[in-house]
């Protein structure tokens, strides 16, 4: 039976995970250390790709001090080797006396791990996260679930249900506090997907920017897919991220090569025809949709063929909101 101390210190080490501004590629996990005495004596976090794990963090923290204590984490520690040591390893050299996890990790490198710790002395508990913290990692849990990146597609409409005014040029239909806010959706992910079609017509930059311009290597990677040139001047070949540039290839094969990249989650920001493959191949698993108080009368309704292919599946609407003057609401599919 879990004490409430441990749920409480479990809530703590999920805060921590919190922190980082973005993690890319890799899952959101917090750790903290507490003594005999039950005072926390260490805490940190995974601040991305490549870097140190969070049990790794406050172990280094504590030196020697960490013989008898207590290591609570929202995810099991890992038992490999790749871009860092074994983080079971360093837990039992440390001589951590017992561990506390909230979530196992999915990553079939990491089977196995609960084991290796019991086998070599440490006691192990596994603990429900608290509930307001129970989806932090879902979508990296989902990947693993589906064995392909986790798929969110944006999209935006006027009143009158219009993605576009029918004309070739660009048309912006929501304001600002929708556009910081898919900044924010874009930090959250590990590629933004588009079409050349796309880039061609609204020559996006596809990067986060907002409330602060990252550093390449903490940018999504951006995805580009069509047969058509892209001119050198346009904003995807700027050095402010990662791009790649692929000849069409189905949606399936988008996510496989992406998978190579090590992503595990997409946001699809694409003109309808991408969106539609996509939609038809059951590969959106979240639609983000916001609506503008304006009406443009002509131009492609979002019924016309986008919305078609699932218009007999089970969804749920996950949350509904206000973000500006735009209405948002999200669309779950899983």
């Amino acid at each position: 039976m879990a004490h409430q101390s441990d749920i409480y210190w479990l809530g703590v080490a999920a805060e921590q995970s919190l922190i980082p501004y973005t993690v890319k590629r890799n899952p959101r996990v917090g750790a903290v250390v507490v003594d005999k005495s039950g005072l926390a004596i260490a805490k940190g976090f995974h601040e991305g790709y490549g870097s140190a794990h969070a049990e790794q963090v406050v172990l280094e923290k504590l030196k020697g001090r960490a013989k008898g204590a207590t290591l609570y984490v929202n995810l099991a520690p890992c038992n490999h080797v790749g871009k860092t040591p074994s983080c079971c390893v360093e837990i039992i050299n440390r001589g951590i006396k017992r561990v506390v996890y909230s979530n196992a990790d999915p990553n079939p490198l990491s089977q196995g791990n609960i084991e290796f710790l019991k086998a070599n002395g440490v006691e192990v508990s596994h603990i429900k996260m608290p509930k307001k913290y129970e989806n932090i990692n879902l979508r990296w849990f989902k990947s693993f679930e589906m064995d392909r990146p986790f798929v969110t597609a944006k999209i935006a409409l006027t009143l009158d249900g219009k993605i576009n005014d029918g004309s070739s040029r660009k048309l912006r239909i929501t304001g600002k506090d929708a556009e910081i806010e898919v900044h924010a959706i874009r930090n959250g992910c590990d590629a933004i997907v588009t079409g050349t079609g796309t880039v061609l017509a609204d020559n996006p930059r596809l990067n986060v920017r907002f409330p602060r311009k990252l550093k390449q290597s903490n940018q999504p990677i951006r995805f580009i897919v069509g047969d058509r040139e892209i001119p050198d001047d346009y904003l995807v070949k700027d050095e402010s991220s990662q791009t790649q540039f692929c000849r069409k290839i189905s949606p399936k094969i988008v996510l496989e090569e992406l998978s190579k990249l090590d992503v595990r989650t997409v946001l699809l920001e694409s003109g309808a025809t991408l969106l539609t493959q996509f939609l038809n191949q059951d590969l959106v698993d979240e639609l983000v949709i916001y609506m503008a108080p304006t009406a443009i009368g002509q131009g492609q309704a979002i019924v016309d063929g986008i919305l078609q292919s699932v218009s007999n599946r089970t969804f749920n609407i996950s949350s509904v909101g206000l973000v500006g003057n735009d209405l948002r609401f999200k669309v779950s599919f899983r």
